[in-house]
């Protein structure tokens, strides 16, 4: 079975509640004071992602164990997870009252120069506004939208508390989108985030990028033809040392292999994997692609 299809449970998952920035605004006001950000990440820097889950303390006990994430409980059941001391997620339960979002998903995070206007942006684009900006302390203030494919982003202006960015084992280290139009989303992304569309030859075959400053950001994934049924979405990627021994420490911990190292578009070792509550995202084989460290 190919990527496509097995990645289809996290794209499949719109549209989203307007609850989930809310929750992640309780995850991140509950965490205790960070350092000063000490430069501005450029547009379209993928920053962290939020878990939107059915099981929090599960999930939260699985990311601990697996990444050596070090989590901090919110009042609303939630949890602040940090990496190597830096904010890099929050864990956001799934209220009763939400019928909308019955199943556990990942929302992946990336940079704008100025929410406000991105938010204009993507509404004068056809884009679709499922939260309006909100400040969370000094971490940024943070919006979710839709692309035109109605593929779900949460967009971050920086504040002065760090956000991501960190390195090694547990470290965000790459997001891709995964589009049935990669023309289409190269320029709603570019007016709504700021980034540019770039490719590279891997093996043969391009692959697609966002990129700012002269840096690759993000990928971009053609969904293929004959996958019909996989709706857009983003999907994030977790560096890790040792990839066969993580995914055996997955299953250990009751959560999924999805498949195991495999080609890919990114042309790296990777694996997507399935956390106890149902979320899925990728791993990736620290040093297995130049490009992706």
């Amino acid at each position: 079975m190919t990527i496509a299809r097995k990645i289809r449970s996290l794209l499949a998952r719109s549209p989203l509640a307007v609850f989930v920035l809310a929750a992640a605004i309780a995850a991140l006001a509950a965490a205790s004071p960070a350092a000063a950000q000490r430069e501005t990440p450029a547009p379209g820097t993928f920053l962290g992602a939020v878990l939107v889950t059915d099981d929090a303390p599960t999930a939260s006990s699985f990311y601990a164990e697996l990444f050596g994430w070090d989590m901090e409980q919110a009042k609303d059941g939630g949890y602040a997870v940090r990496h190597k001391g830096r904010m890099i997620a929050g864990i956001s339960p799934i209220k009763p009252a939400n019928e909308e979002v019955n199943e556990s998903f990942w929302l992946v995070g990336v940079v704008v120069d100025n929410v406000d206007q991105s938010l204009l942006t993507a509404d004068d684009n056809d884009g679709r506004i499922y939260e309006e900006a909100e400040r969370v302390s000094d971490y940024g203030r943070f919006a979710v939208i839709a692309d035109r494919q109605k593929a779900p982003l949460l967009l971050i202006e920086p504040g002065s508390k760090p956000l991501g960015r960190t390195e090694g084992h547990g470290s965000w280290v790459w997001a891709e989108l995964w589009t049935d139009d990669i023309e289409d989303a190269a320029a709603f992304y570019a007016d709504v985030v700021g980034v540019d569309h770039e490719t590279t030859d891997r093996g043969g075959e391009l692959y697609h990028l966002f990129s700012s400053d002269e840096k690759p950001r993000t990928g971009i994934v053609e969904i293929p033809d004959e996958l019909e049924k996989v709706e857009p979405g983003w999907a994030p990627y977790v560096a890790v040392t040792d990839l066969g021994a993580t995914l055996g420490k997955v299953k250990a911990l009751g959560g999924r292999v999805v498949f195991g190292e495999t080609d890919h578009p990114v042309d790296a070792a990777v694996a997507l994997i399935m956390d106890p509550s149902g979320a899925v995202l990728f791993l990736y084989q620290i040093g297995s692609h130049e490009e992706a460290k």
